[in-house]
């Protein structure tokens, strides 16, 4: 029998100060590569700084900020395991004050 961990989402769902750990990317081994190339590979550890843009997610794994395109935030599996207020983030999807994206 499969347990479900409720814990794990995609990077898309998760709010604006979640961090998580990346289990699974489902992009084939050339979206693998070109996330590992700029420090997203399994098992980093992420925060996303920026969500509920229509278009991408500020991400930032260690020193790293990246903004991803919500097509491969919805194909990247992450281990949710707290945000600012504890466990389940901030509940607001943008924090507002020039960290908004524009495209």
């Amino acid at each position: 029998m499969n347990e479900v961990d409720e814990h794990i989402t995609l990077l898309a769902e998760l709010l604006a100060g979640e961090r998580g750990r990346i289990v699974a990317l489902n992009g084939g081994t050339e979206t693998e590569k070109r996330l590992s190339d700029i420090g997203l590979a399994l098992d980093s550890e992420i925060e996303v700084l920026v969500a509920g843009s229509r278009s991408a997610v500020l991400v930032a794994a260690g020193a790293t900020r990246v903004a991803i395109e919500l097509d491969l935030a919805r194909r990247i599996r992450v281990r949710r395991f707290g945000g600012p207020h504890g466990r389940g983030g901030s509940g607001r999807r943008h924090h507002g004050r020039g960290r908004r994206f524009r495209r």
